[in-house]
């Protein structure tokens, strides 16, 4: 993976990559989950997520909206029930090296505070391109079978499941209580060829690999069809368990083999690094032999009670991670090159392509990101590139092949007004993006606006896509995100529209009434505000029950230093740049005036806080000086679970400064306020540790 080689400065050009990335990983994720029908492959998919891992990673001061980086999987689909796993279904992070790997195990040796020289088994196995299931077995007997899902809820496919040979309905040794087993559904390439066979002689669906064969499968309303799909199950860890488990990866493997599920063979104990990426190398070069489909190989700390320390960040496990094998790459022409004015008024080069087809894939756009890229590269019009798809239909430019360079090929020249509106468009001298700052009369933003208000992680809003919204937008009935909510009014003539018809119509009124109760958080993310994403979004809803609180509070934060500002300041986890574009869209009288009419129409509800107990649950706490039972990072985790809230600054609302060996200032302005002083010993005692 080659990584970013941006200014810092760039901040703008920063987030409008993560934007750009996390829109395409969007809408890959619902294609892979909910529908089964992804046009990328896996290795493709996850070159993108690993920008998102690079930019968060070299540019950790930049407030990134982490509503995609965070996620796993997607929504469940409404075709099965709905239920919620014992324990959350998380997703892996990636490797593309050996570096990223070294770097794996550095970071888990200092969560563990662990010496640089201690020695730390990897249990290794081929990561199997199939579908994620989770087993549930009381005393013994299968009662419940789910997928992934979004991670927290998955899909009920119990029927289903029970038609797979491989999944053993009574567990061969005596269990007491309940066992979830873990593991990977699939399809033999043997038997998916014979099946897009004889769906070719039906006129059925062709799946494109194996993967969307096995995950169509095991998804069918009509578990007989499911039944003659001849899937397979391998089991690869044990999830919830009311009894005892094994103490190591490897035992727990062994123990699932004996209770009569299949493991995989080629799954081996490391003792180093050396025998680690000798594996990774055995089984690349075993891929095309092999009956099924992998797309790397998952190294696990291998031991358990390692693993429970290690615990989880937001989407992924902190004791695993899976080498990825290489993706695909092709050369092609560029036609020519336009631009795409965004939501925030960003002005986006698209290269126009020759069609090329990269892994099975044709594809004829690539993204060029901002000037400073194509100045970078050296891009012109006509000149030969490599390409590389890295999780949409629109990839990304590596580099352009000089030597193939045609004397006529065509500088770019940036245009110096708004495609869209007009307007001049400007760029700061920090700022990497050339933007059209116009957004009140801008149609293009006004249009992406609106896009925006309506998507799945927003409003959720369904029956309305670009083509209508545009259409409806040079009409005059939906000018803005107020304007959604007036569209019952003109029911007899979005019925007349081409496209719609009586029940169609009805469908997107009743989703844009479903609409109106959406959370707080929701409401503020299809907003659209700068800087403030998901996570921006959730954390105001935490602090705040309304958005008119919210309006309130950041009406008069620029250049004002009252008690709000201060106040709002100290929400943990909220930037400057949030709060000051929060500050800046909540002065327009224009934006007011919609969130006015928005707020007649809706009623968004306060969000859910979760509870705590404990001695330290809602207590803030500020940890200084080098921690020796624990590692930083561990300590915050562990405060955060017994439900403190962490933060680096201490105030009079700090609650405890927790001691390590040498510690700085902190501690003297702990005692000026009179902030309570514990050792960290005395700490790890008050949380029962």
């Amino acid at each position: 993976m080659t990584k970013f080689k941006l200014k810092e400065a760039n901040i703008d050009d920063l987030k409008k990559q993560w934007e750009d990335l996390s829109a395409q990983i969007k809408k890959h994720d619902h294609l892979y989950h909910s529908l089964d029908s992804p046009i990328v492959s896996d290795a493709e998919y996850d070159q993108i997520r690993e920008k998102l891992n690079l930019l968060k990673k070299d540019f950790p001061n930049v407030d990134f909206d982490h509503k995609i980086s965070n996620k796993v999987g997607f929504t469940p689909s409404p075709h099965f029930k709905k239920i919620k796993h014992k324990l959350p279904m998380l997703s892996l992070d990636n490797a593309f090296n050996e570096n990223d790997i070294k770097e794996f195990l550095k970071r888990t040796k200092n969560y563990l505070n662990l010496n640089e020289s201690e020695l730390i088994e990897i249990f290794s196995e081929p990561k199997i391109d199939g579908l994620s299931i989770s087993l549930l077995y009381n005393d013994g007997i299968l009662e419940q079978a789910l997928t992934r899902g979004d991670g927290e809820y998955g899909e009920d496919v119990f029927e289903n499941i029970k038609t797979v040979d491989d999944v053993p309905y009574k567990l061969n040794s005596c269990f007491s209580g309940t066992l979830e087993v873990r593991g990977e559904i699939f399809m033999e390439k043997n038997d998916f060829i014979n099946l897009n066979k004889l769906n070719i002689k039906r006129g059925k669906k062709i799946f494109s690999n194996p993967r969307n064969a096995a995950a169509g499968s095991i998804r069918q309303k009509n578990s007989n069809v499911t039944a003659q799909r001849k899937l397979k199950f391998f089991a690869y860890s044990i999830g919830f368990s009311s009894m005892s488990v094994p103490i190591t990866q490897s035992e727990i493997l062994n123990k699932l083999k004996d209770y009569g599920f299949k493991i995989n063979n080629l799954s081996i104990k490391c003792q180093s690094l050396n025998e680690l990426f000798n594996n990774f190398d055995k089984i690349s070069s075993l891929r095309s032999s092999l009956n099924y489909d992998i797309d790397g190989v998952v190294h696990k700390i291998n031991d358990i009670d390692w693993q429970r320390r290690l615990g989880n960040v937001s989407r992924s496990p902190r004791w695993a991670i899976a080498q990825k094998l290489p993706s695909e790459k092709a050369e092609t022409k560029i036609l020519s090159i336009d631009v795409q004015v965004g939501r925030t008024g960003a002005i986006t080069p698209v290269a126009r392509l020759e069609q090329v087809t990269v892994g099975g894939v044709v594809v004829s756009n690539a993204s060029l990101h901002n000037e400073d890229e194509i100045k970078r590269k050296d891009i012109r019009i006509g000149d030969t590139i490599l390409l590389e798809r890295a999780g949409d239909v629109i990839p990304h430019v590596i580099k352009v092949i000089k030597k193939y360079r045609p004397h006529n090929s065509q500088t770019f020249n940036f245009p110096k007004i708004c495609p869209s509106c007009g307007s001049i468009l400007s760029k700061s001298e920090e700022d990497a993006i050339i933007r059209c700052v116009n957004n009140v009369i801008c149609e293009a933003q006004a249009i992406e606006r609106i896009k925006h208000f309506i998507s799945r992680d927003a409003m959720n809003i369904d029956g309305l896509g670009s083509k209508q919204i545009e259409y409806f937008y040079e009409k005059g009935n939906l000018r803005n995100i107020a304007d959604l909510f007036d569209l019952k009014n003109h029911k007899s003539t979005i019925i007349k529209e081409k496209g719609y018809g009586i029940k169609s119509v009805e469908n997107l009124l009743q989703s844009i009434e479903n609409s109106k109760n959406i959370s707080l958080d929701r409401l503020i993310f299809g907003l659209g505000i700068r800087h403030v994403g998901k996570k921006t979004s959730r954390i105001l809803a935490f602090n705040f029950d309304s958005l008119n609180d919210i309006i309130k509070a950041f009406n008069g934060i620029l250049g004002d230093h009252n008690e709000t500002t201060n106040n709002t300041i100290e929400i943990d986890q909220l930037g400057v740049k949030s709060i000051n574009e929060l500050s800046l869209y909540f002065k327009s009288t224009d934006n007011i005036k919609i969130l006015k009419r928005l707020l007649s129409n809706i009623n968004p509800t306060p969000i859910e806080k979760p509870i705590k107990s404990g001695k330290v649950s809602g207590k803030r706490i500020v940890f200084t000086g080098k921690l020796t039972k624990t590692s930083r990072s561990e300590a915050k985790n562990l405060a955060e679970i017994n439900g403190a809230i962490v933060t680096n600054t201490i105030s009079t609302n700090t609650d405890y400064l927790i001691l390590g060996e040498k510690p700085g200032s902190k501690k003297r302005k702990a005692i000026e306020i009179g902030i309570e002083i514990l050792s960290e010993n005395e700490w790890l005692d008050l949380i029962n540790y």
